[in-house]
């Protein structure tokens, strides 16, 4: 079995972006070899028919400059998601999807930037991802598990369950894919680059610990500049490993993780280097399978509907999966340029897990109930490894005009005004009265140091994180 050969996972999700708007190009008569996703048409009157309508005002699809980003957040709350969904576009045929522009003015009215939730990059924008299509493999229908933001996606993500619909600050203990692997004898690790900490910094379940681990610089949380060393080491690598980016939505963030305002390209830089790292080990690399995906589509278009899957967060129900998002399959188990277009949502990504690592059982009951109508990534994979050189993917290339979004990016750490940072702000207070000797350890330097030089953010009320 073709899936017994991948001694190491390694699972990236990345922040706030569409299909259409990352890779939707790749199926454009335009792109030079031109894979056959589920992308955008050249057709005009494709195009014409999914222009979005508001305030009298069509906006239609177009193309961004590499060096385009978008500095006001695209919403997609509920009840955002909701009307982006179930709005009808321009037409004639399609009656989905055509509420992309309306919702973004109604949270940032008289904003020149809403064209820019119906555009869409090229290869010269998402240089790293082109890389990835080429050479690796593109999930065409990878879904969003729920119609709903990022924390309820994420716990899809890592727990298959969710019990939050909306945000929620702190986010409430439940059980976790950690909790998973370490009950099944699962080697397993997160990396988190910058200098704040991972995601689940917000349960309280897990602050400590996290905290401890990067202080000291053991354990299953670490500084992702110890990828690097780690994987090269004579060690063996965990089973399963984590690769968090920088949040936007973090205090002191320098952030590389998509979510607007951070540009595109920062996101790019990113996963080029965790790519590099991997592939430094080619003995290493050759047991491994990287998977890059995003919580959630972050407001922006794209034309395809939801899946029709009922699921539940919160104990409410929901009737489809949320809007699809971009996602890559990494490995020298799959072919160049192939595209895997199985529906699948994040889910699958714990159905994988298990069928790899675990019994067999399906990880959970909830987990094992969605996977009758989805797909399985292991479908994916070629039944032996390729062989011949690894794809060398070039370093990054600068690009100028990212405008607000780099300037936002340069200033001093501080903490966004996002209940999330916020959060994450308190969180760090309250763990640092408790343990004042773990912040004194140079792995936890530069929170202490934002701690230090600035005040508990005030956060506004917003459906964006």
């Amino acid at each position: 079995m073709a899936l017994n050969d991948i001694e190491t996972i390694v699972f990236v999700m990345m922040e706030n972006r569409s299909f259409d708007h990352m890779l939707g190009y790749l199926s454009l008569d335009k792109t030079p070899n031109k894979l056959p996703v589920d992308g955008l048409r050249s057709d005009p009157k494709w195009q014409a028919s999914y222009a979005n309508l508001a305030g009298g005002k069509s906006y239609p699809l177009i193309r961004l400059a590499p060096g385009d980003s978008i500095d006001e957040d695209p919403p997609h709350g509920r009840d955002r998601i909701h009307a982006q969904i179930g709005t009808a576009p321009a037409g004639p045929g399609p009656t989905l999807m055509g509420g992309f522009a309306a919702t973004f003015l109604e949270a940032h009215p008289g904003s020149p930037q809403a064209s820019r939730v119906m555009g869409h990059y090229d290869s010269a924008g998402v240089p790293t991802y082109d890389f990835f299509a080429r050479n690796y493999c593109v999930c065409d229908r990878w879904f969003a598990s729920l119609p709903l933001g990022t924390q309820a996606n994420r716990l899809m993500s890592m727990s298959g369950e969710s019990k939050i619909v909306e945000n929620a600050v702190p986010i409430p203990d439940q059980r976790l894919v950690y909790d998973w692997l370490e009950e099944n004898k699962i080697s397993w690790r997160v990396y988190v680059s910058g200098g704040f900490a991972p995601f689940f910094l917000l349960m309280r379940h897990w602050s400590l610990r996290i905290v401890q681990s990067l202080a000291l610089g053991t354990g299953h949380f670490r500084r992702f500049n110890a990828l690097r060393s780690d994987w090269k080491s004579k060690k063996p690598a965990p089973s399963v490993i984590f690769v968090e980016p920088e949040y936007g939505d973090a205090p002191g963030s320098k952030p590389n993780d998509d979510h607007p305002p951070a540009p595109a390209r920062r996101g790019q830089d990113f996963l080029n280097e965790v790519y590099q790292i991997l592939t430094s080990n080619p003995a290493r690399w050759a047991k491994t399978l990287m998977i890059v995906t995003y919580d959630e589509h972050g407001g922006f278009f794209d034309h395809v509907p939801p899946l029709h899957i009922a699921g539940t967060a919160g104990g409410e129900s929901f009737q489809t999966t949320g809007i699809r998002v971009p996602a890559f399959l990494i490995s020298p188990h799959v072919d160049a340029g192939q595209v895997f277009s199985e529906p699948v949502d994040h889910t699958s990504f714990l159905a994988l897990l298990d069928q790899r690592f675990g019994n067999g059982s399906g990880f959970s009951p909830a987990v094992k109930a969605r996977q009758s109508s989805l797909g399985r990534l292991s479908d994916a994979l070629r039944s032996k490894a390729r062989s011949g050189a690894v794809p060398t993917l070039p370093a990054p290339v600068q690009v100028k005009g990212m405008g607000l979004a780099a300037a936002a990016a340069a200033r001093p750490p501080s903490a966004p005004d996002t209940p999330n940072a916020a959060a994450l702000d308190a969180m760090a207070r309250q763990l640092r009265e408790e343990h004042p000797e773990l912040f004194e350890q140079p792995g936890l330097s530069e929170m202490k140091r934002y701690l230090d030089t600035n005040p508990p953010p005030i956060p506004k009320s917003r459906d964006h994180i």
